[in-house]
């Protein structure tokens, strides 16, 4: 993990949150997450963040998804477990 991905990845969260985007089929996922590599290297952002890795794993118990689903799921987990703080 390096400090500029958790920047990028901090405002991401912060975008979704001030969104209230909690569900994972919110049509407006794609333009959060626009292209596959954000997408996948945000699942690698969130797999290892050590507040984050258990929404992971809770996203991949329950789906198998392709990277924009995988991370939107992960990306609407976070937002709902911060919009709870």
């Amino acid at each position: 993990m390096s400090h500029r991905d958790d920047e990028r990845f901090a405002a991401l969260i912060e975008r979704a949150r001030g969104l209230g985007m909690t569900d994972p089929g919110d049509a407006r996922w794609p333009s959060l997450l626009n292209d596959t590599q954000t997408c996948a290297a945000f699942v690698e952002w969130a797999t290892h963040h050590p507040k984050w890795c258990h929404d992971v794993a809770d996203v991949a118990e329950r789906i198998c998804a392709k990277p924009l689903e995988a991370a939107a799921a992960i990306l609407a987990s976070i937002t709902a477990e911060s919009l709870e703080e």
